[in-house]
């Protein structure tokens, strides 16, 4: 049966981020059919001029999983199929001990129990990596042998994402935007947060922060989608388009200077769904 999940890793020790930032990524977790769960890992912010490793602690109705992580730049791998109900992760730096960075979980939380685990855990090595893992490692995401019709389902599952977002977003204004925006649009924002590749050029602008770049198809055309943070909530989402100083004359719109590409940005109260201006958070 297919499932997914999407844990959100929020910043427990700020000794492992980049000066002034926060730490946090995500973990999606898939399964999708076979007899594998799909791991995901992206973190963005850390402080990778640390010498050490890093590591992912996964809890899975608290029966506990470790695997060392090669990059933090969408580290991909499978583990054997697990139930997605209750799972808790650790993002863990191993020096000459272990150091928890970050956490996340859904469900009933074992991160706890992960944390007590850690030095056992990050010693574990697996020692039958898959082919399609050795394959990954040895050649940097080279692919020889490209499926095509495989590619463009997954594309066309890029953007339905975003289709899915836009319609979260109608629905809460036709509700009469009484509730949080932000909680009702949750699960639609996280998705497109995993298709589409980060954008770090807005990520290293501002502090606690989060964007994406989604490409139209069959174009040159892109904007930028993104979330900013203040003491760990979610304030703002953004919207922003590539553009000249003189591009565009709405006043909600707000000029981003940016290297190496400006962008006119519309900010978005996460609590009322009301643009609004930022205060505080650049």
């Amino acid at each position: 049966m297919y499932c997914k999940r999407i844990l959100i890793l929020q910043q427990s020790n700020a000794r492992f981020a980049e000066r002034g930032k926060e730490l946090c990524g995500l973990v999606k977790l898939v399964n999708n059919g076979t007899d594998n769960t799909d791991v995901t890992v992206f973190v963005t912010n850390a402080d990778i001029r640390m010498l050490g490793e890093w590591w992912l602690l996964l809890s899975f109705n608290r029966i506990p999983v470790s695997r060392q992580l090669n990059t933090l730049n969408n580290c991909v791998f499978s583990l054997p199929q697990q139930s997605l109900d209750n799972v808790s992760c650790l993002l863990v730096k191993r020096e000459d001990k272990c150091f928890e960075a970050a956490r996340a979980h859904t469900g009933d939380s074992a991160c706890d129990s992960l944390y007590r685990q850690m030095d056992a855990l990050c010693r574990i090595l697996p020692d039958d990596s898959s082919a399609y893992e050795q394959f990954v490692a040895s050649t940097d995401n080279y692919y020889g042998k490209v499926d095509v019709e495989h590619l463009k389902v997954a594309a066309d599952s890029r953007y339905k994402s975003v289709a899915d977002y836009s319609d979260a977003f109608e629905r809460f204004y036709a509700s009469g935007g009484r509730s949080d925006y932000y909680e009702s649009v949750k699960n639609e924002i996280s998705r497109v947060f995993v298709q589409f590749p980060p954008y770090y050029p807005l990520i290293r602008k501002y502090r606690e922060c989060f964007f994406v770049r989604i490409d139209f198809p069959k174009s040159e055309r892109y904007f930028v989608l993104g979330v900013l943070q203040k003491e760990g909530r979610i304030r703002y989402i953004c919207y922003g388009l590539p553009a000249e100083r003189d591009g565009i004359s709405d006043k909600d719109f707000v000029y981003v200077d940016n290297v190496p590409t400006a962008f006119w940005m519309l900010f978005q109260d996460a609590q009322t769904g009301q643009i609004s201006a930022i205060n505080g958070l650049v």
